[in-house]
């Protein structure tokens, strides 16, 4: 009996190939539909929001970076939320570690982002470990445009309630849930879902978190931390 052998440096199917496949695009749909996977959606054209990341979904976050290829990625804070800083500075050394994972990812994936610090996030350790990447950091809530519309980001509801934009983005907590107002301006809660905005038509697409991320997050839906 003969056991082959698969060479260590045999290719990884693309993207295209694993949907172009059925046996391998019916795999991916099960992984999509159990959230495992982010569902195949070209993001060429759009931002990426998300919010308040545990290190547990970061290999998630580059699957996502991968399939999605956004133009541009807003992280409105609490970049490694599962070292609460603010309540154990203690745990500096842990944080930098691990956010220095993070920003691996980015880099590697070569994707354009806007990183800004939450109450749990090191100021100084974030300027650090982005002074060579091409990641903007943002200490404080800010604006930015894109075509015809604009956004406002902070990290919480109420750094994105005053001199708001059509696209407001924070996260920190779940007291202010997404929603669209009156006017047509869009808040949209990270905590509850990443959301995809495409620049040219203004279409927001939520798209889950993986499995798992609220109990990383310390399971913080009742109480603000």
């Amino acid at each position: 009996m003969t056991t082959l052998h698969l060479p260590t440096n045999l290719p990884k199917p693309t993207f295209e190939e694993i949907r172009s496949c059925p046996i391998r695009s019916r795999i991916d749909d099960m992984w999509i539909r159990f959230g495992i996977n982010p569902p195949p959606i070209d993001g060429r054209d759009m931002i990426l929001h998300i919010s308040d990341t545990p290190s547990t979904m970061f290999p998630y976050i580059r699957r996502a970076l991968q399939r999605l290829r956004p133009a541009w990625v807003v992280h409105t804070g609490d970049l490694v939320d599962d070292v609460k800083l603010e309540t154990r500075p203690a745990l500096l050394g842990v944080y930098r570690k691990k956010l220095a994972k993070l920003i691996s990812i980015f880099e590697e994936e070569h994707c354009e982002a806007i990183f800004l610090t939450g109450n749990h996030d090191d100021l100084a350790s974030v300027l650090e470990l982005t002074e060579r990447s091409s990641i903007q950091v943002w200490s404080r809530p800010g604006r930015f445009y894109i075509g015809s519309f604009r956004f406002r980001a902070g990290h919480s509801y109420s750094d994105v309630i005053t001199e708001s934009g059509e696209y407001n983005l924070f996260g920190h907590n779940l007291e202010h849930l997404s929603m669209v107002d009156g006017a047509g301006h869009f808040y949209l809660n990270g905590l509850e879902e990443m959301h995809m905005i495409h620049m040219q038509t203004g279409d927001v697409i939520p798209v889950r978190y993986p499995p798992g991320t609220n109990d990383a997050r310390l399971d913080r839906k009742r109480v603000s931390l």
